[in-house]
């Protein structure tokens, strides 16, 4: 059997909608690569009369981004034909089992692995959401996870997309993790990971925007976003989150940076770590409460 392979280039600030949208078209399966300053996300659909008009809709859907207020530049879309055999192996070949941080160990679902009683295994399906632990971002927060989760602390994910997050954060001892996307396709997806991972009775996922879906306060608020969301959100941090609450900020480019701490340090936190991997950058502040 030969499939299309449909490749989008497109930009880091647009590849998470890109990506959430050619599962929507019903991509069999996805790749990510980083040719900066530009991603490529590579995926599969069968070849028949219907792959014309995913990359009309693809094109579409690029053109569209600008008028939501994202750069979705160079915005490119190509289409080859591929026996089975080969993009499958190749796709799989492209997730293998990783270790990230002390002790956590992320695997796809095919993947059948031995771990050391201290370390901490989570399957996740790469077919089936943007957001498997192989982007830097991601592993920045990771890191930042296992330094910031005590036992029975209270977590907020803020855009979960696959849940990843949300799954370490239950992984490593919270009691509670609500789980927050503004886009409601991610939910269903993210809800069959925590499902894999026998977490469904710590981690709740909710659609909304945000911090304003939440209730009470947290010990520790992730938001592995984009810079330009994350920087209005700082200020309304500080009423979610307990006394000496903490906060993971990831999704940051290094060039941003300085203007994400200095809207932590004008908002009362404290910035414990800045961690730099690649282009990125993850930071873990403390908020410290007025006397």
């Amino acid at each position: 059997m030969k499939w299309a392979q449909v490749t989008v280039t497109t930009s880091q600030e647009a590849s998470d909608a890109v990506a959430n949208y050619l599962f929507e078209l019903g991509a069999t399966g996805l790749e990510v690569k980083e040719e900066l300053p530009a991603v490529a996300l590579i995926s599969y659909f069968p070849l028949d009369d219907l792959v014309g008009g995913h990359v009309q809709n693809l094109r579409r859907f690029l053109d569209s981004l600008p008028g939501a207020g994202i750069d979705a530049v160079p915005a490119e879309v190509s289409l080859k034909c591929v026996e089975e055999e080969n993009w499958s192996e190749q796709w799989r070949s492209a997730f293998p089992p990783q270790k990230i941080g002390q002790r956590l160990i992320i695997t796809p679902t095919w993947h059948h692995i031995t771990t050391e009683p201290s370390e901490i295994l989570i399957q996740l399906d790469p077919g089936m959401a943007f957001g498997t632990g192989q982007h830097p971002t991601t592993q920045l927060s990771i890191q930042l996870l296992e330094e910031a989760v005590t036992g029975n602390a209270r977590v907020a994910d803020i855009g979960t997309g696959s849940g990843i997050l949300a799954i370490a954060a239950a992984k490593l001892g919270a009691k509670r993790v609500d789980a927050v996307d503004l886009d409601t396709t991610a939910i269903p997806i993210a809800q069959r990971n925590v499902q894999l991972n026998d977490v469904t009775s710590i981690v709740h996922l909710r659609p909304g925007d945000g911090l304003q879906v939440l209730d009470g306060t947290y010990n520790l608020i992730i938001a592995n976003i984009l810079t330009k969301v994350i920087l209005p959100m700082i200020p309304q941090c500080p009423q979610f989150l307990k006394p000496d609450g903490r906060l993971i900020l990831s999704g940051i480019m290094a060039s941003e940076a300085p203007q994400v701490e200095d809207q932590l340090q004008a908002n009362g936190f404290r910035c414990l770590k800045i961690q730099q991997q690649e282009e990125w950058v993850g930071m873990l502040a403390a908020w410290v409460k007025p006397t």
